[in-house]
């Protein structure tokens, strides 16, 4: 009799009206990296563990036609479950600079929509949407994660980049670090949308995309918070592969200390030319154990 009455007790709590007793069950990774790539052997180790050091747990990576040795170096991040690796080829017969916009309609959008809806939806608490030559920086926390748990409350951050002309310091292939590269530059012209500031933000609040392809919309119409560059940054890497249009090119350099201006200023030094050394170097704290993790040495 007094396990039945327990019984009882016990199923009548259990069916009762009100909050559910369910727990949420936390998602298999806190944040993942999205990228669609062609022909970045050279740059994925580093860019990948770089990203492992500051809290990334996942990349959904899209291999768009590669015909370097890219299988080669994740290889055994497939293997331990690091990477999830996509072959996305192009569905734009003729690419080019003229039809980029069409590109980028026809297979990085249905590449991205992919990462969301299919990939990560059910794994990743966070995601964001990179290239190969962009690296979140964070320069005060110790990691990612500690800056998504104070925005947790919101559907996504939007952050701000950086670039560096990495022509200027950066030899190819060589045992140096592209994050070793210090000269802030301006975007490259040709590709002003990628002056946008990017979102990392939560696949379960997605509701759709703008234009371009990284903003994105979300379920009752809820806004990202923007960060100031001093909290989360992206660092931009240009002109990194020889024969680039701007690859060596001299920039007139400013003898500033960049620490002493505001994003504001700093921004319209460099949309006037000028290219200004970064002497704050928030990324520079991992290049010891980088350096370590690549094998390499100074």
């Amino acid at each position: 009799m007094f396990r039945v009455v327990l019984w009882m007790v016990f199923t009548n709590a259990l069916f009762a009206e009100g909050p559910s007793l369910a727990v949420e069950k936390p998602k298999k990774f806190n944040l993942a990296v999205c990228a669609i790539f062609k022909n970045e052997g050279l740059y994925l180790r580093e860019w990948i563990e770089y990203h492992r050091f500051v809290g990334v747990d996942h990349f959904y990576l899209y291999n768009n036609g590669s015909t370097d040795q890219f299988l080669n170096v994740l290889r055994p991040y497939v293997k331990d479950g690091t990477v999830t690796l996509i072959h996305w080829p192009d569905h734009l017969l003729n690419k080019s600079e003229e039809t980029t916009f069409m590109w980028s309609l026809s297979t990085q959008i249905s590449a991205y929509e992919n990462a969301v809806k299919i990939e990560s939806l059910n794994e990743a608490e966070w995601l964001v949407f990179l290239d190969v030559d962009e690296f979140l920086v964070v320069p005060k926390d110790k990691n990612l994660s500690s800056v998504l748990e104070r925005y947790k409350k919101y559907p996504g951050v939007k952050i701000n980049s950086n670039s560096f002309d990495a022509s200027s310091a950066l030899s190819v292939p060589g045992r140096k670090l592209l994050i070793e590269t210090v000269e802030l530059t301006k975007p490259t012209p040709c590709h002003p949308q990628k002056k946008v500031a990017k979102l990392i933000f939560k696949p379960e609040e997605y509701k759709g995309f703008t234009w371009p392809p990284y903003q994105c919309y979300f379920k009752n119409d809820q806004k990202p918070m923007e960060l100031r560059k001093s909290e989360l940054c992206i660092n931009r890497y240009e002109n990194r592969f020889k024969g680039h249009l701007f690859h060596g090119k001299a920039k007139d350099k400013l003898p500033v200390d960049n620490r002493m201006l505001t994003e504001e200023e700093s921004a319209e030094l460099l949309e006037m030319g000028y290219e200004i050394e970064d002497q704050e170097r928030a990324i520079y704290r991992f290049v010891p154990d980088m350096l370590k993790k690549m094998g390499y040495s100074h």
